[in-house]
């Protein structure tokens, strides 16, 4: 799961013009074709073999253009299809990429971790908003494959930590003493389905935001 608020702000920001573009347009193509014959040297004419190179060169971007346009309305298509079919996640809890979690009251939203090889150590470290290290939580020798983590909500001292989002990393060693680097997944409930930068947003009830795309399955 990532944190879509920034993903929209970055998006927002970077919305900078395009320059324009250096291609050749089938108009722009087709008017300089058009421009040769009428200015060419009526004493050395252009030779047929390169009038049919050109109109052919002419062809072949009228093709191109066509099909890229074609490419660009399936796209749209797609796209609103898939917006459409994603208002069914609402109300389904869902599991995807991320590190975020939420604590309210005593419950936390829980985690999955897959590892790709066995480790001799793992723990899990969990830091609130501003990076600071809330607690760490040693979870021993794992093997290779999935388990799911739940945080108890509770800060290093054993204190019940504030409500609100945190992030969640993974720290793992291999028995040769070599990293191992874990994939994360995280739990959530969609309220909502918005759409930015062509990208689809699930919103959860704990205001996190997923992108449809990091989703990995639906939890009944």
């Amino acid at each position: 799961m990532i944190d879509a608020t920034a993903y929209l702000n970055n998006v927002n920001q970077n919305s900078t013009p395009k320059p324009p573009s250096k291609e050749l347009g089938k108009d722009a193509f087709l008017k300089l074709f058009v421009t040769q014959l009428k200015n060419q040297d009526p004493v050395n004419p252009m030779q047929e073999k390169e009038q049919l190179a050109q109109l052919a060169q002419f062809s072949s971007l009228e093709r191109l253009t066509n099909i890229s346009k074609a490419m660009e309305g399936l796209a749209k298509t797609v796209n609103t299809v898939v917006g459409l079919t994603s208002t069914g996640y609402i109300g389904k809890n869902v599991m995807a990429k991320g590190i975020s979690v939420s604590k309210n009251g005593e419950e936390a939203t829980s985690a999955s971790i897959s590892l790709p090889a066995s480790c001799k150590s793992v723990y899990v470290d969990i830091f609130d908003k501003k990076g600071a290290l809330v607690r760490s939580v040693e979870m021993g020798s794992r093997d290779a494959g999935k388990f799911d983590f739940k945080w108890d909500g509770k800060d290093k001292d054993g204190k019940a930590a504030a409500d609100g989002q945190y992030r969640i990393a993974v720290r793992a060693e291999a028995p040769s003493g070599k990293k191992v680097l874990a994939e994360i997944e995280v739990s959530g409930k969609v309220k909502a389905v918005n759409t930015a930068g062509g990208q689809h947003v699930l919103e959860l009830e704990d205001g996190r935001k997923v992108l449809l795309s990091n989703v990995t399955r639906v939890v009944a």
